[in-house]
């Protein structure tokens, strides 16, 4: 058995070998690196990388499930290549759509219309809050991680003040989970995608 990763940042190999490793998955595991078509899906839209991403799939022949840790592009690769590809964010909407009022937390604005329309199918149309986490971003591409993860508590936590009665907050980008630790004391469930992604991963390679 084979599951593969596409990741848009190096950084998610390791971080990812680790949560299959955790779950005593089996079977092997591998990843493919491409930033180049997060950076070109920010600027043309995520068809902008329609025809590398069907390359890449072929590539997946042999793979028994396809794990796409990119939330600009896994909708687009979800359309593509339908059961055999799990979307990073897909397990974390479905479980946030069960909560009253959802709070969605993105650092990039290529996320913005595909995390908030997933939710919204997944919710049967209720439209969550969504937090722009504008400063956190430069962080993450400076490999400053500790600053990116405060930025993103801290974007979350000013919204929390103005926005009343969340029941459930998503961290929508694989990206943020580091996040989460520093959100236990704010009151409400805080979900994050890596995991979650990954027992969907396996689960759907193990049939």
């Amino acid at each position: 058995m084979k599951i593969t990763c596409l990741h848009t940042a190096q950084s998610h190999v390791a971080g990812f070998s680790a949560l299959f490793a955790k779950e005593d998955w089996e079977g092997a595991v591998d990843h493919i690196v491409r930033s180049d078509l997060l950076e070109r899906a920010q600027t043309g839209g995520p068809d902008a990388v329609s025809d590398d991403l069907n390359v890449i799939l072929k590539g997946c022949e042999e793979a028994d499930a396809v794990l796409c840790t990119c939330s600009t592009l896994g909708g687009l690769l979800e359309d593509l290549a339908g059961e055999k590809v799990v979307r990073i964010d897909r397990p974390a909407m479905e479980q946030a759509a069960g909560f009253g009022k959802v709070m969605l937390a993105i650092c990039l604005e290529s996320t913005r219309l595909p995390s908030t329309a997933l939710f919204e199918a997944c919710a049967k149309g209720k439209t969550p809050h969504v937090v722009f986490c504008a400063e956190a971003w430069p962080y993450f591409e400076a490999g400053e991680m500790p600053a990116f993860q405060r930025s993103i508590a801290q974007s979350v936590g000013a919204a929390m003040i103005d926005v009343p009665d969340i029941d459930c907050i998503v961290l929508a980008q694989a990206s943020m989970q580091g996040a989460a630790p520093l959100l236990m004391d704010i009151g409400v469930p805080v979900l994050t995608t890596p995991s979650l992604a990954v027992r969907r991963a396996i689960k759907i390679a193990r049939r």
